[in-house]
């Protein structure tokens, strides 16, 4: 996870490169990257959908292992990147999640 966020935050820059000046600020910025989030959910319900076989078939696509690693990868990548913008550490924010989840399920 510590590689993603560093790749995310360079990776933020070259997109934020090619934007309009006015794109490129964070209010405006962020909000794309949010909407580009949605859009990789979406691909990824999608595909969740054609594993479940309620895709029709005449779509044309193949749901493999291979299709499903690429859709959760998308939407890990979106959320690293959208984390970046907000100066959020994604690695410590998870282990802090999972270990009040973990005191949940605990009982602490």
């Amino acid at each position: 996870m510590r590689d993603l966020g560093a790749w995310a935050r360079v990776q933020a820059e070259r997109l934020r490169e090619g934007l309009a000046p006015d794109a490129a600020g964070h209010p405006a910025y962020v909000l794309a990257q949010a909407a580009k989030l949605a859009e990789e959910v979406g691909e990824l319900q999608a595909e969740v959908l054609g594993q479940a076989g309620y895709q029709r078939r005449s779509k044309g696509v193949d749901f493999t292992a291979e299709t499903m690693s690429d859709e959760l990868a998308d939407v890990v990548i979106c959320v690293a990147m959208l984390a970046g913008s907000y100066g959020v550490d994604l690695g410590a924010a998870v282990a802090a999640k999972i270990e009040k989840l973990e005191a949940r399920w605990s009982g602490g």
